[in-house]
């Protein structure tokens, strides 16, 4: 393997992973927070649809900027912001003071995020980029088995508190891995960019049959994939009685089906297009969700039952995420920041959505995460039929 893919591999995985480790971390904590607060269930879970909205905010910005100015200084400017309301969250006496800190902890957090994929499009095209991003994808995938782990370590010996120190900690040590790459955005590039055309790029990336087709098919599974996120520490830990290292378990045994299928997608993008694995993983992912949301129908959700649909929602996921991400920048390379901003904007907005309707729609039952759960891979099933099947006319 080439040296300097994995170097970029790794920094960049460690770049993405600042916003899923805020996640995942604290998932095993929610309950120990809403109780320690004094806030409700969905109260507690307004914390994370507040990251999600910082997330969310800061992507459109990000992009132009890092194709005005290169890549480094916006993801910087990032990190000091996340390690900064890190700090705030671990010194929070209130949730709505907790809501705030996580709203600034994610416009950090987003600057790597937004600006990663930018980065790779720099370097690489075609299969070569697919296999980046498929090992940012391994390395990001770490974040799911480790994070609930270490959350669920941390309040066992410590306060929920802590958790935030850590991810402060995380962020300084993603500030001194950013100097471990080069700045992948040329002087003359810079030059060519202007801020104030961001909005006519925009426009022309929201035409682009490809390139929308690519990210709403995400952006859905996305929403889906965080409806899950939100409301899996209530449903297993305080529904279905799972201890934290349960939990912990679950989410490790997932991240292996997840980070599987997507170290798997540069093989399979040999033979199949991209648009060929999205629709295929879109399908199987929205018949997986189906089966769930029948058993909490049915008021038959167990552990049992629920994971094995629960691992196939979630290894598709994994499935889509290279082939969508090189397809969407493909055509884009002049603009890969700005492309890659828009990209990451509707994700993180699709994931703000799932996350605030499981908070306001928390009803002490499973109904919530399922229903949402379909209603998001049900969406990233239509856009993409709609996108990528062409419809012949018949003869004459």
């Amino acid at each position: 393997m080439d040296k300097t893919m994995t170097r970029f591999a790794l920094v960049l995985g460690a770049l993405s992973a600042a916003g899923p480790l805020a996640i995942d971390m604290y998932l095993p904590a929610l309950p120990a927070i809403a109780r320690d607060l004094h806030a409700g269930q969905g109260h507690a879970e307004m914390s994370l649809m507040s990251f999600f909205i910082g997330l969310t905010i800061g992507q459109p910005i990000y992009g132009p900027l890092s194709d005005r100015l290169g890549r480094r200084r916006p993801i910087l400017a990032g990190l000091a912001l996340y390690i900064a309301a890190s700090i705030a969250c671990s010194l929070a006496r209130s949730v709505d003071v907790l809501i705030v800190g996580r709203g600034l902890q994610g416009l950090g957090a987003g600057a790597g995020m937004a600006i990663g994929a930018a980065i790779v499009r720099d370097i690489y095209a075609g299969a070569q980029a697919a296999r980046l991003l498929a090992l940012r994808v391994l390395v990001l995938g770490v974040s799911p088995i480790l994070a609930p782990i270490l959350g669920a370590a941390v309040i066992s010996v410590a306060s929920w508190r802590d958790i935030f120190w850590f991810a402060a900690g995380f962020g300084v040590l993603c500030a001194v891995l950013t100097f471990m790459i080069p700045e992948t955005r040329p002087e003359h590039a810079r030059a060519d960019s202007r801020l104030s055309g961001a909005l006519g790029v925009y426009r022309r990336l929201l035409a682009d049959r490809t390139f929308m087709g690519a990210v709403l098919t995400a952006a859905c599974m996305q929403a889906a994939f965080i409806a899950y996120i939100a409301g899996s520490s209530f449903v297993f830990m305080t529904m279905l009685g799972a201890p934290p290292w349960v939990y912990s378990l679950i989410f490790a045994v997932n991240a292996v089906g997840f980070i599987g299928c997507a170290q798997f997608t540069p093989q399979l993008m040999r033979r199949f297009r991209p648009e060929q694995l999205i629709l295929f993983a879109a399908t199987v992912q929205s018949c997986a969700a189906v089966l769930m949301l029948l058993m909490a129908l049915a008021h038959h959700v167990s552990l049992p039952l629920l994971l094995p649909p629960l691992f196939v929602f979630l290894a598709c996921y994994g499935l889509v995420g290279g082939p969508s991400a090189v397809l969407a920048l493909r055509d884009h390379g002049a603009v890969a920041g700005t492309a890659a901003a828009l990209m990451s904007f509707m994700q993180m907005a699709s994931a703000a959505l799932g996350a605030a309707l499981i908070a306001f729609l928390a009803n002490g039952t499973a109904l919530p995460m399922t229903g949402l759960m379909v209603a998001g891979a049900g969406c990233g099933l239509l856009a993409a039929r709609h996108a990528f099947t062409r419809r012949v006319a018949p003869a004459a």
